[in-house]
């Protein structure tokens, strides 16, 4: 199996320590799929040909990003017939390229651990419990969601905390499942579950 991490950063925000964090990122990914994980900037990608497709986060806000530039990401997913799983910023563009809105969080930043309710037990979120602890850190939403898609999962701060396209094979959380820990296991599970869905 094939999986491909698109680091869907912009080249002027990746800074060493910014590089080591996605190098991070991408080793938890690796592990979570037991097959090596390759990573792409999305500016540099021309099209996409893995088994599964991972969309990271981004820090930068969405006006440091080149329009032209997630036009091209935009054309390179919508074209990929595979699995694809959105975190944060990467949901947010799942749903942008499928005809959503996204928005600055009226809340403002969402950063640490915190609550989120599992509305649609199965799937991307098989074996859960109804309350899961996972990382946040963002500071846009989803504004408006496709039809196609469903909410998986919903907080106090996020009406839509994780998604599902099941035509498209496309699910994406506004969470961080890459963070994980002993005390914080979920994340890890959620990534499994991805590659499990992914080889179905």
């Amino acid at each position: 199996m094939s999986v491909v991490l698109v680091v869907t950063e912009h080249r002027g925000a990746l800074s060493p320590e910014q590089l080591d964090h996605y190098e991070e990122v991408r080793g938890r990914i690796e592990r979570a799929a037991g097959t090596p994980v390759e990573t792409v900037q999305y500016e540099e990608l021309q099209r996409l040909t893995a088994d599964a497709v991972v969309l990271s986060g981004s820090f930068a806000p969405w006006a440091d990003h080149s329009v032209e530039a997630i036009h091209r990401l935009a054309d390179a997913v919508l074209g990929y017939d595979g699995p694809v799983l959105g975190i944060c910023a990467g949901m947010q563009l799942q749903a942008k390229f499928a005809g959503g809105t996204i928005r600055h969080a009226p809340g403002g930043m969402t950063t640490g651990f915190s609550a989120v309710d599992v509305v649609e037990h199965g799937g991307l979120l098989r074996g859960l419990p109804s309350r899961i602890d996972v990382y946040q850190h963002h500071s846009d939403e989803i504004e408006e969601l496709p039809a196609s898609f469903r909410v998986l999962a919903r907080s106090p701060t996020g009406a839509i905390e994780a998604i599902a396209d099941p035509a498209r094979r496309w699910w994406g959380t506004q969470f961080h499942p890459e963070q994980f820990d002993a005390t914080h296991p979920v994340g890890e599970r959620i990534l499994h579950n991805f590659f499990e869905l992914s080889r179905a």
